[in-house]
């Protein structure tokens, strides 16, 4: 019986950590320089804006820093996706 239980939380173990090791391999950041904000309403408008994305986890925009600093599952977008999502806005994600 012992040993049926130690296969049974050795097999449970293994799953989970495969299950980990997947979900933090489609986690990626990239930061972004962003031209046209203008003041801080300009960049809680784009972070609104790139938070609303499919696959964005987080975002931080810095008027101050001219950037946008993105956390996203690379299964579900893109950093050109991220990039077109800028431009619609009016602003320009510069090219780096």
């Amino acid at each position: 019986m012992k040993k049926r239980q130690t296969a049974s939380v050795l097999i449970i173990a293994v799953i989970l950590t495969l299950s980990m090791t997947t979900v933090s391999a489609a986690t990626r950041t990239v930061t972004i320089r962003v031209e046209g904000m203008h003041c801080q309403n300009c960049a809680a408008s784009l972070q609104k804006k790139l938070k609303s994305t499919e696959g964005v986890q987080d975002v931080r925009v810095s008027f101050e820093k001219k950037e946008a600093w993105v956390k996203f599952d690379d299964q579900k977008t893109t950093v050109a996706k991220l990039r077109e999502v800028i431009n619609s806005t009016g602003y320009k994600a510069a090219e780096e």
